[in-house]
């Protein structure tokens, strides 16, 4: 829960950074520098891309960090290690 509330706690700074600034135009008389959906639909816009963006490379990341398999190993028994054919011929041929 701790990751929740700091989340919800930038939030909250966040719309009460907002409220001020609407506040202080308010006052002075201002208007807003930027329409008021375009503004909205761009920041949309850019939070959207910003989550797809930390996606991808938390994605691209741990694909980075899975671990491989060993290259002695048999993929098909989960990582026990395969003896080649070529090599009890060979020790038997051999042995006599």
């Amino acid at each position: 829960m701790t990751g929740f509330r700091a989340t919800a706690r930038r939030y909250a700074v966040s719309l009460g950074a907002g409220i001020a600034a609407g506040l202080l135009y308010g006052l002075m008389g201002v208007r807003s520098p930027a329409p008021p959906w375009p503004a909205l639909l761009g920041l949309l816009a850019i939070v959207a891309a910003e989550s797809a963006v930390r996606g991808l490379l938390t994605r691209m990341r741990s694909a980075r960090t899975r671990p491989r398999p060993h290259p002695g190993t048999d993929h098909a028994s989960r990582g026990t290690p395969t003896e080649p054919a070529a090599r009890s011929d060979l020790a038997m041929t051999h042995g006599k």
